[in-house]
C-alpha cells in the first residue's frame, strides 16, 4: 500500500502520467525522451527481443543527436538485478523498462532508486504492471520476494502495438486474465469498504472500470484471439490492448485488490506453478474468489470463459496432481494469508476458507469435465 494519503477516508485515483498506443509507437521514445535533460535513455530490454530492439533504439536516438544505453534484462527481477542496472545508469536522465512484466520492474526499480522518471514500454499485453507504482521483487528461485513503490506512476506508459500483436497469443491470453479478475476485486473492495493501492476508498470511476474490462474482454477477447491466430488484427485489438494495459491497470490500483491476487503470494510458493505466467494464475485464482462469494452462476460463467480462450480452471490444469493438491492448497492459502488486501473482502478470511475454496474448485471442476 502506498501510504498516499493519512486519511483513508479520502477517495484517491492514481494514473501514469502520459499514455500513448498504436503501430509504430516506439519510434516515439526519443522525442518523448528529450523532454528530460539532454534525452539520454537508459533502455532495460527483455532478453528475446534485445537485439532487435537495441539496433532499432540506437538508429533512432543517433539520428536526434541522443544518446541511449541499452542494456540486457537477466530475466528475473530481483533486488541484485536492479541493483545492478541501478550501478549502470551514468548520466542517463530517464530509465525504460522495454518488456515484459518483470523488465518494467526492474525499470521502475532503477528509476526510483537511480533518481530519473520513468517509462513503461511493454512489449506484451500480458499483465497491467506497465501502468503502476508497484515494483514486484522476486528470488531467484522465482518466489514473490516482496514490493517497493515507485512515488508516482511512471512518467509515460509507451505502447507499441505493432510489437504487441507480434507476441505469442499466450501472452495476450495472459492478459486477459489479468484484466477479468479485476470486475470481482473492485467490486469486492468496495462491499467491504476496503482500500485501494493508494491506502484510500476506491473513488466511483476506480469501481466502475473493472466493468469495462470485463465488457470489452468478453466482447473483443474471442475475436480478437481468432484474427491473431490467423496472422490477422481485428478491429477491436486496439481498444483490447488498451483494456489490458491502461484500464486494468488503473483499476487495481484505485478500484482495489482483493482475493484473486492475493492469492498470487501462495501461487508463486507452489514449485509445480513456477512455469506459468502471472495471468494464468489470476485466471484461476479469481474462480476461488467466486467460490468464497458463493455465486454459482458467476462461477460457471466465468469457468466456461476460461475453458473458451484456453486459460486455467483448476490447479490440476496447472500441472498440480491430485494427490498433491491438500498440500497445495494449505500453502497457498499460507501465503494468501499475507498480502494486504485480503481484507478487502465483505467477511473476514481465514486460511481455512482459502483451502476450502482450493479444493472445492477442484471438485467443481473435475465433476463439470465427465
Amino acid at each position: 500500500m502506498y501510504r498516499t494519503v493519512e486519511n483513508p477516508s479520502h477517495r484517491v485515483l492514481g494514473a501514469p502520467r502520459e499514455y500513448v498506443q498504436g503501430p509504430g509507437a516506439l519510434d516515439e521514445l526519443p522525442h518523448l525522451a528529450a523532454r528530460h535533460g539532454k534525452g539520454h535513455l537508459l533502455a532495460v530490454i527483455d532478453g528475446f527481443l534485445f537485439d532487435t530492439l537495441s539496433k532499432r533504439l540506437e538508429t533512432l536516438f543517433s539520428a536526434r543527436g541522443q544518446a541511449v544505453t541499452c542494456l540486457r534484462f537477466a530475466g528475473e527481477a530481483t533486488r541484485s538485478e536492479g541493483e545492478r542496472i541501478v550501478a549502470a545508469m551514468g548520466e542517463a536522465d530517464v530509465v525504460a523498462g522495454i518488456g515484459g512484466g518483470k523488465c518494467i520492474d526492474i525499470g521502475k526499480f532503477a528509476g526510483l532508486h537511480g533518481k530519473k522518471p520513468v517509462f513503461s514500454v511493454p512489449t506484451v499485453a500480458s499483465n497491467d504492471a506497465p501502468t503502476s507504482r508497484l515494483i514486484v521483487l522476486y528470488t531467484e528461485d522465482h518466489a514473490v520476494a516482496g514490493t517497493e513503490f515507485l512515488v508516482y506512476n511512471p512518467d509515460l506508459v509507451l505502447v507499441d502495438t505493432d510489437i504487441i500483436a507480434a507476441a505469442p497469443p499466450r501472452l495476450l491470453r495472459a492478459g486477459i486474465g489479468d484484466a477479468l479478475t479485476k470486475l470481482y476485486e473492485a467490486r469486492a473492495t468496495a462491499l467491504s469498504d476496503g482500500v485501494n493501492s493508494f491506502s484510500a476508498r476506491a473513488p466511483f470511476l476506480g469501481r466502475k472500470l473493472g466493468a469495462i474490462c470485463q465488457e470489452v474482454i468478453m466482447r473483443s477477447g474471442p475475436p480478437v484471439l481468432e484474427a491473431l491466430s490467423r496472422g490477422e488484427r481485428h478491429a477491436d485489438f486496439e481498444e483490447l490492448v488498451e483494456t489490458l494495459i491502461l484500464i486494468s491497470g488503473l483499476t487495481f490500483e484505485s478500484g482495489g485488490l482483493s482475493v484473486a491476487h492475493s492469492m498470487i503470494r501462495g501461487l508463486t510458493r507452489v514449485p509445480q506453478l513456477a512455469g506459468y505466467l502471472h495471468g494464468e494464475h489470476v485466471a484461476y485464482s479469481t474462480l476461488v474468489q467466486i467460490v468464497l462469494e458463493g455465486d454459482a452462476g458467476d462461477l460457471q460463467d466465468a469457468m466456461a470463459f476460461n475453458r473458451s480462450i484456453g486459460l486455467p480452471v483448476s490447479l490440476r490444469e496447472l500441472g498440480v496432481s491430485s494427490d498433491a493438491l491438500a498440500i497445495a492448497a494449505e500453502d497457498i492459502a499460507a501465503g494468501t494469508m499475507t498480502a494486504p488486501y485480503i481484507t478487502n473482502f465483505p467477511r473476514k478470511l481465514e486460511a481455512r476458507d482459502i483451502v476450502d475454496a482450493v479444493l472445492k474448485l477442484e471438485a467443481l471442476t473435475e465433476k463439470s469435465e465427465r
